[in-house]
């Protein structure tokens, strides 16, 4: 069992950051100790490292309820499951490309300038 101070360091996230997706209904309430300290398990460190990356592709926190909801539903929601998952990457996909174009911009831009050219 872990503590959130500790949690937040092994995710990546603030102390903050894990108390708001409880609140907001997307990490299950865990268990306490005596002093009722929040402890958390392997598994609920996996689903936070998930939700991290989730949130890091763009996804809201509306669509992670959504998805989390369909989890604890069970296996008859995976093709919902599926199709927001692959939507979520195709979106991702775009995003990168995007930077791809971006990227390719600033390197002319760059170039440019490597040349003696003032714009």
């Amino acid at each position: 069992m872990f503590t959130i101070g500790q949690v937040a360091k092994k995710v990546g996230v603030g102390i903050g950051a894990i108390r708001f997706y409880e609140r907001k209904g997307l990490l299950d309430a865990v268990a306490r100790n005596e002093q009722n300290n929040r402890l958390y398990t392997e598994q609920e460190i996996t689903w936070l490292i998930f939700l991290r990356c989730l949130r890091e592709t763009g996804m809201s926190v509306e669509e992670i309820k959504k998805y989390h909801d369909m989890v604890k539903a069970g296996t008859a929601t995976l093709p919902e499951r599926i199709t927001l998952i692959q939507n979520q990457k195709k979106q991702l996909l775009d995003d990168i490309e995007a930077k791809k174009i971006q990227l390719i911009h600033l390197e002319h831009k760059l170039e440019r300038y490597y040349a003696g050219e003032n714009y």
